[in-house]
């Protein structure tokens, strides 16, 4: 009888969104299962359920909003259900202006936004560790490994052309194909820098795989339910500021994801968000707040500075803040990688390591999704093949992958960022542009009137794609592969 081969090693550092969606999607698939064995490396402690507010629970963001295109690959893997019970249906968005002393103005609204009658849901909203536990959780039924404190140090080549992987503990292990879904300031990505060839060698090392500051920061966290205050299941606010934007978005239990979005001249000595000592108890909300890198004594300044803004639910952003338990700050980054910048023979990278956007996209996680959905199907569809000295490559799939991905990055980070400009309104004139067209221009009504029937959606290129992993007719050494059910 002969024994079946052992299926390729896949090493996926990073265990937010991104990898999780990635070695789910393999798991779920019987034709990659067989031919691929995921485990995910995550730097953070295991999360405990006792400790709500533990840095490793929170990982790396209070809440995100999920969107059509996210959404379908999500209920493609079984968790409809599951997720529907962990997210709030956003049902409406007000849209406010907010001067200092109170003085505030009702501008407009948006009514089911993202809605698609495909999925039968508007956009939904998450809070990422939920998100996260949720993958995870399927992960470990279908036999996945999450092995947790096991932060990247170093990527060597061994003398069969895998990759070797060394963490900071000590340990190490050997893969045949390395992912890297370890965010902005991706240490994978890094690696894959390194080996590109340059007229500037400090260059590449140095500046090719750092993102770009984009001259903005956000401060957000997730409120409990407020006493005494009256809220509608769903509803969400923006608010538009002197300088700056701020937010609240429905979840569920009448809880609140919180965002304040600010100009800023220049980044944190620290460029990532992530050290030891950067998050301490500020007694003035009894909240933990974690400072992103930049002092204790600026980031209470800014909280104290916003306590008085106004919110139609709350009274004052001060009564949001004091009802929260973890308060982030963080500077923003962008930057859209370039294909060779994000794979390479056996090494590719997604999520945040692939394109870094400002906020202002609410496309973070569901872009994170989209990749791991296509680089699975690229997978699927490609398979390794060897080269002349019996080594393994994945150039077929990664450079597909790649190839697929930074058209459709570079435009969204692109409208992110210039987005962003516009709704900060650091400068007098993109403030009356975005007051202007945030009170006057139309927000196109109600997308499940029956009279919008055929209309079409000017965000079409960004919400109606529907990613999935399936074979396709020109499929490469693919052998009887079964796609994913619907």
């Amino acid at each position: 009888m002969t024994t079946p081969p052992k299926p390729y090693t896949v090493a996926i550092i990073g265990g937010g969104v991104a990898g999780p969606v990635l070695a789910l999607t393999i798991l779920s698939n019987p034709s990659l299962s067989a031919l691929y064995k995921p485990i995910i490396y995550e730097k953070l402690p295991e999360p405990q359920e006792s400790d709500a507010t533990s840095a490793a629970t929170y990982a790396a963001g209070a809440a995100v909003a999920l969107t059509s295109n996210a959404l379908y690959p999500l209920i493609r893997l079984g968790l409809k259900e599951r997720l529907d019970q962990i997210s709030c249906e956003t049902t409406k968005i007000d849209i406010w202006r907010a001067w200092i002393g109170g003085v505030h103005k009702h501008y407009n609204f948006v009514t089911n936004p993202g809605w698609k009658k495909d999925l039968g849901t508007n956009l939904r909203v998450v809070e990422r560790r939920d998100l996260q536990g949720l993958l995870l959780e399927k992960i470990k039924e279908l036999g996945g490994e999450v092995i947790w404190d096991s932060k990247l140090k170093n990527i060597e080549e061994t003398t069969e052309k895998r990759l070797q992987i060394i963490f900071e503990s000590g340990s190490e292990v050997v893969a045949d194909l390395l992912v890297g879904a370890d965010g902005s300031w991706s240490s994978v990505r890094r690696y894959i820098s390194e080996q590109i060839p340059a007229k500037d060698e400090k260059v590449a090392r140095q500046e090719r795989w750092k993102p770009e500051f984009a001259y903005s920061e956000g401060i957000y966290g997730v409120s409990k339910k407020i006493e005494g205050a009256e809220t509608q299941p769903g509803d969400t606010h923006w608010i538009l500021l002197d300088a700056g934007t701020a937010s609240t978005w429905a979840l569920p239990n009448g809880k609140q994801f919180w965002t304040i979005s600010l100009p800023s001249s220049a980044p944190p000595e620290r460029e990532s968000s992530v050290g030891e000592n950067a998050e301490r108890e500020y007694a003035r909300y009894h909240a933990l707040v974690n400072t992103g890198g930049y002092t204790s004594k600026s980031t209470e300044a800014i909280l104290k500075a916003h306590e008085d803004v106004w919110h139609p639910v709350a009274g004052t952003f001060g009564e949001v803040f004091k009802n929260s338990e973890r308060i982030v700050r963080a500077a923003l980054w962008h930057r859209a990688w370039e294909p060779d910048e994000i794979g390479n023979k056996n090494i590719a990278v997604i999520g945040d390591a692939a394109r870094t956007m400002v906020p202002t996209s609410g496309q973070g996680a569901c872009f994170a999704i989209e990749d791991a959905t296509i680089l699975a199907n690229m997978l699927l569809n490609h398979s390794p093949s060897k080269n002349k000295d019996g080594s393994l490559s994945f150039e077929s799939a990664i450079e597909e992958y790649a190839r697929s991905r930074v058209p459709r990055n570079k435009r969204m980070a692109n409208q992110s960022y210039w987005t962003g400009v516009v709704s900060l309104g650091a400068r007098w004139w993109w403030r009356w542009l975005r007051d202007f067209g945030s009170a006057w221009l139309p927000m196109s009504g109600d997308p499940k009137d029956p009279a919008k029937k055929g209309a079409k959606d000017p965000m079409g290129w960004l919400y109606d794609e529907r990613y999935k992993v399936e074979v396709s007719s020109d499929a490469v050494g693919t052998e009887d592969s079964t796609s994913l059910s619907s």
